[in-house]
């Protein structure tokens, strides 16, 4: 029997989606078994040469983690999608640009003079070192999620993608039932449906942070105050967050019925503060609640701003 032949490769991420592989325990000698590696940056040393020169369409599905930070990851993305039959976002970076996006609040001038401070000593695209030509790749001006970039086949969302995702992507292609184009390897509804946590529909009268409160353990986050994305982000991973008594922040990206993950949750949390005062002394009291968020973009938008509405920062 023909062996699968899988691509993995890492762009602008922190290095956790390949790690995550591994985390399928036995499964992975039914992978190995099965499947060729003919791609993994990580792994194997396979140079970009050798990847330009494999026929298009020759690699069966391609894993891609990571965001388009570079030129290079960009030309990296559109050589993988002619190469791939099909092609994966794997993890929070690639499906929605991730932590990482949220450098999409500055300019590539604001970051660049933050990490390098004056102009002079930014790093120059094309220099000279030693008597040898050195090429580094652009920087573009915005980080963009994989699908801004090349049509997605498949998406397994997580930061990192968690072990029962994985494993059911792999069930999925080692047995030759990979579902429709367009498929994601999570649940399909919130992960409030699959969160044990008893949610008593209670007004938030206040918003604090986990380290500021000890929390109940059986009560809703949200119950409690405590800001949980359960509400506008899917399930599958078996609420691991909000089981280790830490609010969901996210990672597995919205629901299919939702457009805009962070915008949802906010709705949601405006839907449930109140303190049950009338007229204008509520909405100042409301307006009080609300103020207690620290960070909202953070907090809403940790994993999906670059695949948010507004992309980032506005500037004319």
């Amino acid at each position: 029997m023909e062996k699968i032949r899988i691509g993995i490769y890492w762009a602008a991420s922190c290095g956790g989606c390949d790690v995550s592989l591994l985390e399928i325990d036995e499964q992975i000698l039914d992978v190995a078994a099965k499947a060729d590696f003919v791609l993994w940056p990580c792994a194997t040393d396979t140079k970009y040469a050798d990847l330009r020169a494999y026929k298009d369409g020759s690699i069966d599905i391609v894993l891609f983690n990571g965001a388009i930070r570079t030129e290079e990851n960009r030309e990296i993305a559109k050589l993988l999608r002619d190469k791939a039959k099909h092609l994966v976002a794997y993890g929070s970076c690639a499906q929605m640009g991730g932590v990482i996006g949220l450098a999409n609040l500055s300019s590539r001038k604001e970051i660049f003079t933050t990490l390098f401070g004056a102009k002079t000593h930014w790093p120059k695209e094309e220099s000279i070192q030693d008597g040898y030509p050195l090429h580094l790749p652009a920087f573009l001006d915005r980080l963009l999620p994989l699908g801004d970039v090349v049509e997605v086949d498949y998406v397994i969302p997580g930061c990192p993608p968690p072990r029962e995702m994985v494993s059911q992507f792999f069930d999925a292609l080692l047995g030759g039932k990979l579902p429709e184009k367009g498929a994601v390897f999570a649940a399909e509804k919130n992960l409030c449906d699959e969160c044990p946590r008893e949610r008593r529909e209670e007004r938030i009268t206040r918003i604090v942070r986990p380290h500021e409160i000890e929390s109940d353990p059986e009560i809703c986050l949200l119950d409690q105050g405590i800001i949980c994305m359960g509400p506008a982000t899917r399930g599958g991973c078996g609420a691991a967050c909000p089981m280790a008594n830490m609010p969901c922040t996210g990672c597995a990206g919205p629901t299919a019925n939702i457009t805009d993950q962070g915008a949802t949750m906010l709705n949601t949390i405006a839907s449930l503060i109140g303190t049950g005062l009338e007229g204008e002394e509520e909405l100042e009291a409301e307006e009080a609640i609300l103020a207690e968020i620290d960070d909202v973009i953070g907090t809403f938008y940790r994993f999906s701003l670059a695949a948010s509405i507004f992309k980032g920062a506005q500037r004319e």
